[in-house]
């Protein structure tokens, strides 16, 4: 009877070990194959990782590239890039679903070339967008497929292009040099050479094309850094803010080729009040209409024009004013002080935003509202073929005021403010300039964008 419990003793322990034998087998073999998924996964988000950013360096270094990558071997594996770009060269565009291979959860609308829509139809595209996904004509967008040992992982980039706005200043090139007791807040950029004379304060980060030179005695002070090579080209097309406009458009009638005179004023109650004057005419009856009301899509555009403004801004509206060939015209004329309505620097959620771009100059107006006192102007401030700054009377009175900006400088080149006695202001305006900060996220509408892009999203 020993012997018999003795066996079943070892049959059951033997039993035992065989199961748990097997268990540790089964945990080992599950362990080995998560291991081999993750290497697999990892290596294939890996590739994806890389060719999005091969294809985000390619659209940096020239704005139209849209050709991406098909097949290419990279680490054991391949690259497939998809590129959506409003700004390529391509004639003739076609909005299609696509659909990553092994990856339907990736599938993203894109807006394609008509060349490149039968090669994406064999890729198992569909032509029409992805459900009720939309396409922003104003992004680039990435797809890049990473795919190793049959696994493929998806990257999805969106860039849009960067705005001008978020400058405190820029300026293709300086003919007022920043000098010792000037500070300069914001990001500041000279597509050009930055020179500078004795040790001028630079708050935000500034950039230059063509390198630095100093003048002087003292160095330049840069808070948060200085950079050199970069390249911002100054540009203006005014194609698209006339086409945003939409029917809130001031032009001559009486002949095409002749200019007209603007005099748009902000009212307190987010209301404008204009009237305007056809060259060789006379002014009309004012007109008081809601802003919104007037130019729904925020744009005010004024063909080959000026521009006359003041007042309290209440709401969130670019004016512009354009040549179009016609000398005298594309000037904005501030009259006065031009505010919002709720202050941003005590109140930073205020929506409340002004761009102002010229296609020629910008001018604080010698007048009796402006002379002899301080002039506070709240605006992103764009002139493409000329500067911005007060009329010569203002310069030179015999009055030492200050020109307070909240928002930001973008011109060709730069223009005096005031009358100076050796390093010293003693009439006319000093510069006093303050970056609105909300401008590095939100921009006024349809305000000029720069040739270079920016990464908004990144999804895996």
């Amino acid at each position: 009877m020993g012997g018999k419990a003795a066996i079943l003793l070892v049959l059951g322990f033997s039993m035992i070990f065989l199961v748990v034998g097997q268990n540790f087998l089964g945990i080992t073999n599950r362990a080995v194959d998560n291991v081999g998924k993750y290497y697999n996964d990892t290596q294939a988000n890996n590739i994806a990782i890389a060719g999005a950013n091969m294809a985000a360096n390619a659209i940096f270094m020239d704005k139209t590239w849209e050709a991406g990558y098909d097949n290419l071997s990279f680490a054991g594996g391949t690259i497939d890039v998809y590129v959506s770009n409003p700004q390529g060269v391509s004639s003739g565009r076609v909005t299609i679903c696509h659909r990553p291979p092994g990856n339907p959860a990736g599938q993203k609308t894109l807006l394609i070339p008509v060349s490149a829509v039968a090669a994406h139809i064999a890729h198992g595209d569909v032509m029409g967008a992805c459900g009720s996904e939309t396409v922003d004509n104003t992004m680039a967008t990435i797809v890049a497929e990473g795919t190793f040992n049959n696994i493929t992982k998806v990257i999805s980039v969106q860039l849009r292009p960067s705005n001008f706005a978020k400058f405190g200043n820029y300026y293709s090139s300086i003919s007022a040099l920043p000098a010792t007791g000037d500070t300069f807040h914001g990001p500041f950029h000279v597509n050009g050479t930055l020179s500078t004379w004795g040790s001028p304060v630079f708050l935000g980060k500034a950039s230059s094309k063509g390198g630095l030179s100093k003048y002087g005695s003292g160095d330049p002070v840069f808070n948060a850094g200085y950079q050199t090579g970069v390249d911002v080209p100054l540009q203006f097309d005014t194609t698209g803010l006339r086409t945003r406009a939409g029917t809130s458009v001031f032009r001559g009638t009486s002949s095409p080729n002749r200019g007209v005179d603007v005099r748009i004023y902000f009212n307190n109650d987010a209301t404008i009040t204009y009237s305007q004057k056809p060259e060789g005419g006379s002014w009309t009856a004012n007109t008081t209409v809601a802003l919104s009301t007037f130019a729904p899509d925020g744009v005010i555009y004024v063909e080959k024009g000026n521009i006359y403004t003041k007042g309290t801004v209440d709401g969130n509206v670019s004016i512009v004013a354009t040549k179009k060939g016609r000398s005298g015209f594309g000037n904005v004329y501030l009259e006065d002080n031009i505010r919002y309505l709720d202050n941003p620097k005590t109140n930073p959620n205020s929506d409340d935003m002004l761009g102002i771009i010229a296609e020629e100059n910008i001018r604080i107006k010698d007048n009796s509202d402006t002379r002899g006192k301080s002039i506070y102007t709240e605006a992103s401030m764009f002139a493409m073929n000329g500067n911005i700054g007060p009329e010569d009377g203002l310069v030179t009175q015999s009055f030492l005021g200050n020109w307070n900006i909240l928002g930001g400088v973008i011109a060709k080149t730069t223009r005096v403010t005031a009358t100076y006695s050796g390093s010293n202001p003693v009439r006319g305006l000093r510069f006093n300039h303050r970056f609105d900060e909300r401008f590095y996220t939100v921009t006024p509408p349809a305000f000029p964008n720069t040739r270079n892009f920016e990464v908004v999203s990144w999804y895996e």
